[in-house]
């Protein structure tokens, strides 16, 4: 069924499919777009926006979350940009399609249109303002997109998550006529539980001038689902949510008792809905017990009147705020039921929600717990989503009804200040298994207020979750899944530290507090895929050790394929207190902020940070290229320096990781923004040089690589002169499958094959006499830490004549067909030997030790430089 305001065109469009003049409305492939464009010339794109191209066509799910989490603005024109193929910018595109949608039937022919858009990349543009919508103007282009791609491909090109988000759209329009056609159309209600009927009901509450006419709509759905029904206290004064109550027709369930723990603070009028609904469950059981956390003492009078309301309630007042978690501990300390869960201090529930969850339990022993679902809502019950999912009906985690035993067996929650219902449940799932938790997820039990100042408020938005909260989400993760693995119960002992970091603001009663003063600290991705964490987290760990205040900024970076979880090095050293982790919300002060990933800086528009800093560096650190490869880059200087200083009201300054890096950089940024070649920051290793010693009898040559094809000759040829010789042994270390795979398992013949998981790289690096490293003459080659590494350990290093400029007298050059040659005179000659190794020591210890890391450190500290 087509909505009645797209017919118009849409049966304009059916006529020209039939004379041929338009193409047909299928999914396009990727290669027919191209194909077209190519037909068609585009303008030649700048190597920014081609790498960005590239990453929407080959990353597009990825890169669309991560467009989500910076939340930028100008990230949508990057997205525009590519889905007009380079073209058109945001308000471009708009325009273009507003055209097509307004003048097509005098202008019949809009292939040249639809051959010249990505149609992927618009849907997800779509979804990116509708997520990430300021305000009217930015749904209603997300509306503008959505029409578009449905007058021209008809609702097969629409995703479960684009249908969703498209009704929204319409009903945020008032287009309600459209969203009752395409919500019937896309069989939305096989998508998500009830969402034809709660758009509905939504579009009642709108539209209606009587709130009774909203009330019967929620009445009608609660009794096709054989619930009780609902009504409302006769008080306009109050918001709609704060009038809900339970018909006096419920029934009365009587069974085990259920310990319901309020955490509260300072709480306002829906601390009074919130009781009410408990006091109208149907199940009669129950001991509610209020805590107040620490409120102020103008609010004793009300914690009187409420433990007046019923015999059930009880209040338990805590003398420090140390969150909504020690709260519920503490009620849990002195519930007297087998059965506990939670509530929130503000929403309602619907009287048959701990009936329904107790009968779930009470059914299948091996059931340790149920959650049900809610409906996030305003007060005047405008539904509401702070995830990317447009449904309605979602799981409400903090409803968890659970049998009081397994506490003794896991642990209670976790002390933290926010977050933790998602450790608590996720710790549940590690220890009995999924099918342990029953989820309610079809029936509305509840409903949220979702209000401005809220502890999410800002933190949670449709598609963006704060750095701090992923953080700490990642870190508990990462314990329960290795004790997990270990067949170790996943617990949390109370009065035992806890096995995994978490913010410092995280802490009970550390919400707001400042964390003081920094020598320095580093902002960058440390997603175990990001391409600089573990430099910066050795860095970090190596200035620590030299007795500076460091501190840790995480914050996504474009260049980040997809992000499986974060190093586990940061959060061990975290752990062990050497650094800190600082949100850009903290309250904290830096004498050096270095941002190590200049792409950071690109999508920062919309950030704003209370981190006062002194000095701001950013470090331009480039991955190693390929000749004749297209040159790309995620950076563009001007945007990610504009951006920086606007986040955090410095002037940055930037520095290269090598001379190239400089003068590169020099031609994009004003001379006053770059540092002195001086200055340049070098790839830092760790450890003291190693005694140099006398190659053996038979010397043993080896190499390392941990999977890069390029890092290993071009030819089997060159591997073989290179690696292989009746002169010397040879020994390979770390992933070998990219030879494997192009020259067979023979070209390993007569050498030895280190097990990583036997010996550790230090020790294979003992084992050797000389290291050698030949790579591929296409790669485009930078300083290598396992070059470096080699030259500590106090071994010969022998390159191709093509890496002198970077490492200089530190290494030996010849031609692959030669190594054998210097390998034997060199092990023959034992001083000469020595000299070189010793060179190549001195170059490490002089550019790229901790030491000097810390020169550089002590260097910017001076207002002179």
């Amino acid at each position: 069924m087509i909505p009645k305001s797209l017919k118009p065109w849409k049966r304009w469009l059916k006529k020209r499919r039939a004379s041929g003049n338009v193409p047909a409305g299928h999914i396009r492939s990727q290669e027919n777009l191209a194909r077209e464009a190519v037909e068609q010339p585009v303008q030649l794109l700048d190597p920014v926006v081609e790498y960005y191209q590239h990453k929407t066509r080959n990353e597009l799910v990825e890169f669309g979350k991560f467009a989500l989490n910076v939340r930028s603005l100008v990230i949508r024109d990057i997205f525009a940009k590519c889905a007009s193929l380079g073209k058109q910018d945001l308000l471009g595109l708009l325009g273009v399609l507003q055209k097509q949608m307004h003048d097509s039937p005098s202008n019949p022919d809009i292939s040249h249109v639809t051959s010249a858009l990505d149609i992927d990349i618009l849907l997800s543009l779509a979804g990116l303002l509708c997520n990430s919508a300021r305000n009217d103007l930015d749904r209603h282009s997300a509306l503008e997109i959505y029409d578009f791609v449905y007058a021209v491909f008809g609702a097969n090109r629409f995703d479960d998550e684009h249908k969703l988000q498209y009704v929204e759209a319409l009903g945020d329009a008032s287009r309600y006529q459209d969203v009752h056609e395409l919500a019937q159309q896309f069989n939305l209600n096989d998508i998500a539980h009830h969402q034809l009927e709660l758009l509905d009901i939504q579009r009642i509450k709108r539209e209606s001038s009587s709130v009774q006419n909203w009330v019967a709509a929620m009445n009608d759905l609660y009794a096709s689902l054989g619930m009780s029904q609902i009504e409302l206290i006769s008080d306009d004064n109050r918001a709609l949510l704060d009038r809900l109550k339970a018909s006096p027709a419920s029934h009365s369930k009587e069974g085990p008792k259920v310990s319901v723990i309020v955490p509260t603070f300072s709480p306002g009028p829906g601390i009074r809905t919130a009781i009410r609904g408990l006091l109208e469950q149907t199940w009669k059981n129950l001991e509610i017990i209020i805590v107040d956390d620490a409120s102020p003492s103008q609010f004793d009078s009300m914690f009187s009147e409420i433990q007046n309301y019923d015999s059930r309630i009880r209040v338990l007042r805590q003398h420090e705020n140390n969150g909504a978690y020690m709260a519920r501990n503490a009620g849990l300390a002195v519930a007297t039921a087998d059965y506990i869960t939670v509530h929130d201090d503000d929403d309602w529930s619907h009287p048959d929600k701990i009936e329904r969850q107790m009968n779930t339990l009470l059914q299948d022993v091996s059931v340790v717990g149920c959650i049900s679902s809610h409906i996030r809502t305003t007060e005047t019950m405008d539904f509401q989503r702070i995830n990317k999912s447009a449904k309605y009906l979602q799981v409400n985690y903090s409803s968890f009804l659970f049998r009081k035993k397994i506490v003794e067996e896991i642990g209670t929650w976790d002390t933290v200040n926010r977050s933790g219902d998602a450790e608590f449940l996720l710790r549940v799932f590690e220890n009995y298994g999924n099918s342990a938790v029953a989820q309610l997820t079809d029936e509305p039990h509840s409903f949220s207020r979702v209000w401005t100042g809220s502890l999410t408020s800002g933190e949670m938005l449709r598609g963006f979750h704060s750095p701090s909260r992923i953080l700490y989400r990642h870190a508990f993760r990462q314990w329960q899944r290795q004790r997990t693995s270990h067949g170790t119960t996943v617990t949390l002992q109370k009065d035992s530290p806890r096995p995994f970091p978490v913010p410092t603001s995280f802490e009970p009663g550390q919400r707001n507090i400042d964390l003081g003063l920094f020598d320095v600290i580093y902002l960058t991705d440390f997603s175990r895929q990001a391409k600089f964490a573990a430099e910066v987290v050795f860095q970090m760990k190596a200035l620590s050790d030299m007795g500076l205040r460091v501190g840790y900024m995480h914050i996504p970076s474009p260049q980040t394929k997809k992000s499986t979880g974060i190093l586990e090095e940061l959060f061990r050293i975290q752990l062990e207190g050497k650094i800190t982790q600082v949100s850009h919300e903290d309250n904290a002060e830096v004498s050096l902020l270095i941002v190590y990933d200049a792409a950071v800086g690109m999508f920062l528009d919309d950030l704003t940070s209370t981190v006062k800093i002194h000095r701001g560096l950013v470090v331009d650190n480039q991955s190693p290229g390929l000749v004749g490869a297209e040159t790309v880059s995620p950076v563009l200087f001007s945007q990610a320096l504009e951006h920086l200083d606007s986040c955090f009201n410095a002037s940055f300054r930037v520095v290269g990781a090598t001379l190239a890096d400089q003068n590169r950089i020099s031609l994009q940024v004003p001379i006053t923004r770059l540092l002195p070649d001086s200055l340049i920051w070098h790839i830092h290793i760790s450890g003291e040089p190693k005694t140099i010693r006398s190659p053996k009898y038979k010397p043993i040559v080896g190499f390392h690589s941990y999977g890069n094809q390029y890092r290993w000759p071009s030819s089997e040829k060159a591997f073989c002169s290179a690696y292989k010789s009746t002169k010397f042994k040879t020994r390979f270390y770390g992933n070998i499958q990219p030879v494997r795979k192009k020259f067979g398992d023979e070209v390993f013949e007569q050498t030895d094959i280190v097990n990583c998981y036997l010996e550790t790289e230090e020790e294979f690096l003992a084992s050797l006499d000389f290291w050698v490293y030949y790579p591929n003459e296409r790669l485009r080659d930078r300083l290598w830490p396992p070059v470096l590494r080699a030259m500590l350990a106090g071994k010969v290093v022998i390159l191709p004549d093509s890496l002198q400029p970077i490492y200089g007298d530190a290494a030996v050059y010849a031609d692959a067909e030669n190594v054998s040659d210097v390998v034997l005179t060199l092990s023959k000659d034992t001083e000469a030997y020595s000299v070189q190794a010793l060179r190549g020591q001195d170059f490490v210890k002089k550019n790229h030790s901790s030491d000097r890391l810390y020169w550089r450190i002590q260097a910017l500290s001076h207002e002179d430089v």
